[in-house]
């Protein structure tokens, strides 16, 4: 139990370290704060029975808001370099018309806005409010729980994220990439749920690793979903507008290949994860 407190805190540490510079626009800052927040609400929701339920279910709604003004700024940051190197990756005679810049302003247009409305939610009462509410959470005892009890609740994430694989193995085509990337959250969560046991544990850092490989392949081809769906529609726009627009066909093609060789990949590592899970809480 007092593994788990830890862990909550120095995802509360994260944050404070961080504000300046996620203020000030630092892509690898703000990338350290969405993941703290994202093991918070994932501590939060796997050891729920530790803190008093509507508290902790109202501070998990609170970290989602400021976890989605987060992410719009840095889901630009990373789909901006993806597309520059994409396109700078092209033989210069396979790339036809304004393509880096046509994409580099949709994603600036929509990336600008959200960092001004990042640094006003940082500086917000509802965000003072927020982190008043979590370090009050995290101050109070929480409840007397057996050990068994918290290695069973992280045994139970791992096991949800296995179901929904399974799943999406078996899901329509056309279904498929959404039940990978539900799959892919689940993942997610087991490996904070693990990553608890970390620093006394041998197994479950071995596990934790190979939870972030699996969760690694996972991401990327989610990567490749959304990229693909953005150069689509540039490349209709580019097209309406009398472009040519067989750069975006090609970099398009390009991801869809790439989606094909991480599935091929993700046999293997989940399989390490099976292996990994079988001895975690020995």
């Amino acid at each position: 139990m007092k593994a788990v407190l830890d862990y909550a805190t120095a995802q509360r540490k994260a944050i404070h370290d961080n504000l300046q510079a996620v203020r000030d626009g630092n892509p690898d800052a703000i990338h350290d704060m969405r993941v703290a927040i994202r093991r918070l609400r994932s501590t939060l929701r796997t050891f729920r029975g530790l803190w008093d339920r509507p508290r902790s279910e109202s501070l998990r709604d609170e970290l989602k808001w400021l976890a989605i003004r987060l992410g719009k700024v840095r889901d630009g940051q990373v789909m901006s370099a993806a597309l520059a190197g994409a396109v700078h990756r092209e033989p210069p005679e396979l790339v036809a018309g304004p393509v880096a810049a046509r994409l580099q302003r949709r994603l600036a247009g929509e990336t600008l806005p959200a960092q001004d409305d990042l640094r006003g939610t940082l500086d917000s009462a509802r965000f003072r409010a927020l982190l008043t509410d979590l370090d009050a959470l995290l101050l109070r005892r929480p409840n007397q729980r057996p050990r068994r009890w918290v290695t069973k609740r992280a045994g139970k994430a791992l096991t949800r994220a296995e179901r929904l694989f399974a799943g999406a193995g078996r899901a329509r085509p056309e279904k498929r990439d959404a039940a990978l990337h539900e799959a892919r959250k689940a993942y997610k969560r087991g490996r904070y749920a693990v990553e608890v046991f970390k620093p006394e544990r041998k197994p479950a850092r071995r596990l934790a690793k190979r939870l972030g490989r699996l969760q690694d392949v996972l991401g990327e081809h989610h990567d490749t979903v959304v990229l693909r769906e953005l150069l689509r529609e540039e490349g209709m726009r580019a097209y309406g507008e009398g472009e040519n627009a067989f750069t975006y066909g090609l970099l398009h093609a390009r991801q869809h290949e790439e989606a094909n060789r991480l599935l091929r990949k993700l046999p293997k590592a989940r399989q390490a994860v099976r292996k990994s899970a079988k001895t975690a809480w020995n």
